[in-house]
């Protein structure tokens, strides 16, 4: 049988997976089994849209800060 981890990763936990990458935590395991079993697609658009949010608060903080 085998463990958690070495199972494929459900859509939600590659998400997961690649939100914790953006702030650069991440077992050695998971990001075996994400290499090993992940949907590369999943991981590039959920990363493409994690870069864009974050580009885009800190737009929206320059905005606030900065007068008009």
């Amino acid at each position: 049988m085998k463990k958690d981890d070495e199972l494929a990763p459900s859509f939600w936990q590659m998400v997961g997976s690649t939100m914790l990458s953006f702030l650069g935590v991440s077992k050695q395991s998971r990001r075996e089994r994400d290499f090993k079993y992940g949907n590369p697609k999943v991981f590039i658009v959920t990363g493409f849209i994690m870069a864009f949010l974050f580009i885009m608060i800190v737009v929206g903080i320059v905005q606030l800060v900065l007068p008009s």
